[in-house]
């Protein structure tokens, strides 16, 4: 069975490359449609791997961004929206409020994302296994495969301990007060077992990895793992070690790092938030930015929807920052580094000059710097407006308190649940696909657990 998946993963992908930062892949041989498992056991064949694992990073990370910017409130499901029509995208915008368990468990959305994340996770540790058991293959594309399989391997098993979540965490989590422990109690499984936490995920899974990654890494893709890093430590409230990371993380000048897309993987945002069909669009206070201060107009990226498409006398907008089918998306950045170091250095106890490294982010854009302070409110909607559409709003939501205790939306629309109290989802709920087939989800606690 595994080797069924193996095959229907890769024979999916194989007609085409679609990868991060482009000096980190080079050219494969001629593209293979299909081919028997067994012969993968070749040193010619692991080009063809390498693709895989990286083409089903921007298959995956464009659906599950997108789905957590619509967990958030970056995204917001608006039935004035002439196309706005999906019960999945209500559901999810909503925090699933007011449904049971049954609607959440199989909404087709998170399923879209789910199960193509598990499957990219397999495909980046049977490169790992691979390599070790072909023999004859040159240091160079050794070293190439121990990347890849390293590197994306951890960003799976970041994906799969930070989004996803086996039970809610409550309709009031990070709703006027942070929400830390509701982040700690993200995660899902590796294989068959109970969900790992978002803690242990980075610790025993994710960290190793990113090492293993680095020790082949080029200087640049370092940086781009010591921004990870940062991350994913700010996300727990490892403020130290977020620290150590970001001090090495990526410099003005770096070129983000980014999921790259095609009209075969197309960038998930132009189908479900712009002109390919608009769903869900940008929360209202996108817009506002840019009316406040127009300067913002190039980072928070929005234009006005047609007006045809509005069911409201008042305008609505639309997403821009992906306005085509192969635009690609920012996964990491250097000014998202800056921002991390701004904070751990305004609220969090540690060295440096907040207020420049906020102002050096905003110059980078045009943008007219801030007299400073640099304080709560300041990080939070310079993070809300830099990150714009990137996928982290909600980790800011509970670790700030910001969460909306009501839907959001334009109440009085046939069947609107605007203005409603949200649901208790707070990340990905993990899908009957799962649950069905892996008992200790539901159950963690049951023998063999």
């Amino acid at each position: 069975m595994r080797k069924l998946i193996i095959l229907g993963i890769l024979t999916l992908f194989a007609s085409s490359t679609f990868v991060a930062c482009g000096d980190w892949v080079q050219s494969t041989d001629p593209q293979i449609n299909q081919i028997e498992d067994d012969l993968l056991d070749d040193p010619e064949q692991i080009g063809f791997l390498i693709t895989g694992v990286e083409a089903r990073f921007a298959f995956t990370w464009t659906r599950l961004g997108l789905i957590a910017d619509l967990t958030a409130d970056q995204l917001i499901f608006d039935e004035v929206m002439d196309l706005a029509t999906f019960p999945t995208y209500r559901d999810i915008a909503s925090n699933f409020s007011g449904v049971g368990n049954n609607t959440v468990f199989t909404n087709n959305t998170v399923r879209n994302a789910y199960n193509p994340l598990m499957g990219w996770r397999l495909l980046a540790d049977d490169l790992l296994a691979r390599i070790e058991r072909v023999d004859g293959i040159d240091q160079e594309t050794l070293d190439r495969a121990t990347f890849v399989g390293n590197f994306y391997g951890a960003l799976s098993r970041y994906m799969i301990g930070f989004y996803l979540e086996a039970n809610a965490c409550g309709a009031t989590a990070g709703v006027g007060a942070p929400a830390a422990e509701c982040i700690e109690a993200f995660g899902g499984p590796i294989n068959s077992g109970r969900a790992i936490n978002a803690a242990n995920m980075a610790v025993n899974e994710v960290l190793p990895m990113l090492a293993a990654a680095e020790a082949v890494a080029t200087p640049a893709q370092a940086r781009v793992i010591n921004t990870i890093r940062a991350r994913m430590h700010l996300i727990l409230g490892n403020y130290g070690e977020s620290f150590a990371a970001a001090q090495n993380g990526m410099q003005p000048g770096d070129e983000p790092f980014q999921s790259l897309h095609s009209v075969q993987a197309a960038n998930e945002y132009f189908f479900a938030a712009g002109d390919g069909r608009i769903q869900v669009i940008p929360d209202y206070r996108f817009a506002q930015y840019v009316e406040d201060n127009p300067e913002e107009a190039a980072r928070v990226k929005v234009r006005q929807a047609p007006d045809n498409l509005v069911n409201d006398d008042e305008p609505r907008f639309q997403q821009d920052m992906y306005p085509l089918q192969d635009s690609p998306m920012d996964f990491a950045t250097w000014q998202e580094n800056h921002l991390i170091l701004a904070e751990l250095a305004a609220l969090r106890g540690q060295s440096g000059d907040a207020l420049a490294l906020v102002n050096e982010v905003r110059e980078s854009h045009g943008i007219s710097p801030l007299a400073g302070p640099v304080d709560e409110a300041v990080i939070i909607e310079e993070r809300d407006k830099e990150l714009f559409l990137m996928g982290l709003r909600m980790f800011d939501m509970l670790r700030f308190g910001v969460w909306n205790a009501e839907v959001l939306g334009t109440a009085g629309v046939d069947g609107s649940i605007a203005g409603n109290p949200v649901g208790a989802w707070r990340g990905i709920p993990i899908p009957n696909d799962e649950r069905n087939d892996n008992p200790c989800i539901n159950n963690p606690d049951a023998e063999g657990c």
